[in-house]
């Protein structure tokens, strides 16, 4: 009768963790595609506002030279009238940089639109023509009879900044590499971070087949048909997967795209959900084996049987916890900006510069060929650093560079070329950083190593910026500025990019306005490290479970051996010597993740010792079947809490 309750009672609580598995899968992939359609819903209405606001403003500039148009049209407005018409409407229109009619010859010339007697614009001036655009041509035209048909004899002309599209797109809150960008109808780029794009009237179609990125050329094709919607993409420069939202303007037949990067399903609480899905999993698979083996009929065999199987269960769940870890991203800093393409650096330049504030961009490209640890904390590096001066932008500036936060550094002029207005000048650099390291995980923690290079120049507006033409490929996967063959002992090489941190000084150094010239001017270079741990495991893992085994046979030889206590006073003082020499190469207030499994061995040693005690006195527990309660107990007891202590190191 008692072996019918107690399956019963393992089968209850069996249908009660798979309920909780079922339970915590859905919840997990309810929770990530919320966040990934919050995401999609929050950017698509940004986008979709943006598109509004602009489609707003540009209908009412249209709206005002229809009038204009129809009213020469129709005779209404005489030609000595239209000057007087023209400052009234920028007067009292928002938004409208520029208005004019032009007849011929003017119409027919693009170029000379602005030198017709019929032109005003709100600074009284001509105005480059690369920073403006027409938005609107409203034909005037007037009926022949003769020819019965509308012939046109000129056009009226709006003028719009393209500095006020660059604002509404830098306003946009799409994270710290997501950018947006507008195209004509024809696929030309009217805004785009990158102004080269915009000036060189580059197409979506020349860049797609430049890149032959397939996404681009689907973007390019919907953009011509007037559409709006959503697409998949992937950034071959970083390999990150993001979406590209576009939407159609009707009033000038142009189309708004954004892209966005999808990390939202690298945040922590995913990976936390995932945590608490594999201790689920564990705890029903282990009370279904009970089930299968029947451990309700008390067989020795069927015990052991469910033991084996437990522990594999735990030792998976550990090295699942030990994959999830190893693959999760970095912990980005706040107030970091990464810097892999020119469209991510014209935007940071955008989002961080006061309108018409001018700055000396100074190319920065650096080439680390060796990197060492020394001491506990200090890292040195050694390469080259090179900086391209343009002879009529950077003649007040200094030459040369500062390194910031460096112990120590060495830095010595190693070539200097000078080809047309452009000066390329390189310096070789050793210098000692010092850096905050923790080693709560070791052996599976990460480094984020860091260069931080500034202008010599405090009291000027100078920032330095990634000479981004000098690499090759700039995906930090492939590590750029990193010479190939650097040896890290015990380290990997994962990443390498540069980037922008925030920092505000409040002092300024004894120099005038330094920190009104200090807001970002310092460039980074970075490196993100990952142990190699297969090393440290097999050093300090693999002899503790060697010890276990050892533990576990003592365990099995209850009474049948003579030198118990000095086999576990021996295996004792052998875990003690490796954790004092685990201790002396890692310095260190913190208690490591690896130290965890010798807490465990020495429990290990004071549970087979009790053990022990309690078969020699013959104690119920002890003594039953020769033992068996706490021979069954030794791996499931060791294995869960190594399991436990997993979770807590890795669970953040």
């Amino acid at each position: 009768m008692w072996q019918q309750h107690i399956f019963k009672i393992i089968l209850f609580f069996c249908n009660i963790s798979f309920l909780i598995v079922v339970f915590l899968v859905f919840d997990y992939v309810h929770e990530k595609n919320k966040r990934v359609e919050t995401a999609k819903t929050n950017v698509d209405k940004k986008t979709l506002q943006a598109k509004d606001q602009i489609d707003m403003t540009l209908s009412k500039l249209s709206k005002k030279a229809h009038a204009i148009a129809d009213d020469i049209s129709s005779g209404k407005l005489k030609k000595e009238h239209i000057l007087e018409r023209l400052k009234k409407t920028i007067k009292t229109t928002p938004n409208l940089f520029g208005i004019g009619v032009a007849f011929i010859p003017y119409v027919n010339n693009p170029q000379k639109l602005q030198l017709s007697p019929y032109y005003v614009n709100r600074e009284d001036k001509w105005y480059p023509t690369q920073d403006l655009l027409q938005v609107f041509t409203i034909p005037i035209t007037y009926f022949d009879i003769v020819k019965q048909r509308e012939i046109t004899i000129g056009m009226v002309f709006v003028d719009y900044l393209l500095s006020n599209i660059k604002e509404l797109m830098s306003s946009l809150e799409l994270g710290r590499t997501g950018f947006g960008f507008i195209l004509s109808e024809e696929g030309v780029f009217i805004a785009h971070p990158i102004e080269d794009y915009v000036k060189n009237h580059e197409t979506i179609f020349h860049l797609a087949d430049l890149h032959h990125d397939n996404a681009l050329q689907r973007l390019a094709e919907k953009v011509i048909d007037g559409e709006s919607g959503v697409l998949d993409y992937i950034d071959k420069a970083t390999g990150q997967s993001a979406w590209i939202f576009y939407q159609f303007i009707p009033s000038t037949h142009w189309s708004m795209a954004v892209l966005f990067y999808n990390d939202v399903l690298e945040h922590t609480f995913l990976r936390q959900q995932l945590i608490w899905i594999c201790i689920a999993i564990i705890i029903f698979l282990v009370l279904l084996s009970m089930l299968i083996f029947r451990i309700d009929k008390g067989g020795t065999h069927d015990f052991w049987q469910v033991v084996i199987f437990s522990s594999l269960l735990l030792m998976a769940g550990i090295g699942y916890l030990w994959y999830l870890t190893q693959t999760a991203p970095f912990n980005e800093k706040h107030g970091t900006t990464m810097i892999v393409d020119e469209t991510g650096l014209q935007k940071f330049l955008a989002s961080h510069t006061k309108p018409k504030e001018h700055l000396f961009q100074v190319p920065t490209g650096i080439f680390v060929e060796s990197v060492k640890f020394s001491e506990i904390s200090n890292v040195t590096f050694s390469g080259y650093i090179w900086q391209k001066y343009t002879d009529n932008i950077h003649k007040d500036l200094s030459r040369g560079f500062i390194i910031s936060e460096a112990e120590s550094s060495e830095i010595t002029e190693a070539y200097r070329l000078k080809k047309e207005q452009t000066e390329v000048i390189g310096w070789h650099f050793r210098a000692t950083v010092r850096h905050q390291f923790y080693h709560a995980r070791y052996p599976f923690d990460r480094r984020e190593l860091s260069l931080q290079i500034a202008h010599k120049d405090f009291d000027k507006n100078v920032i330095l910026t990634p000479d981004l033409e000098a690499y090759e490929i700039t995906n930090p996967s492939v590590r750029p500025g990193i010479k190939h063959e650097v040896v890290l002992s015990g380290w990997r090489v994962l990443k390498s990019f540069f980037n922008y941190h925030n920092h505000h000084k409040e002092i300024n150094l004894g120099i005038d306005n330094f920190i009104e010239h200090s807001r970002f001017s310092h460039l980074h270079f970075t490196l993100l490290l990952k142990r190699e741990f297969l090393a440290p495991f097999i050093t300090n893992v693999l002899p503790l479970v060697i010890v276990a085994t050892i533990l576990f046979s003592l365990q099995m030889w209850l009474g049948k051996t003579t030198t118990f206590i000095r086999s576990l006073i021996g295996l004792f003082f052998g875990i003690l010597l490796a954790h004092i020499r685990l201790r002396g190469s890692i310095i260190t207030p913190e208690l490591i993740y690896l130290e965890f499994f010798f807490l465990v061995v020495y429990c290990g040693v004071l549970y087979t010792t009790f053990s022990f005690f309690l078969y020699r006195y013959e104690i119920d527990v002890g003594y039953y079947r020769d033992g068996l309660v706490t021979k069954l107990l030794f791996w499931p007891i060791i294995l869960i809490s190594c399991f436990i202590m997993t979770v807590i190191v890795f669970y953040d």
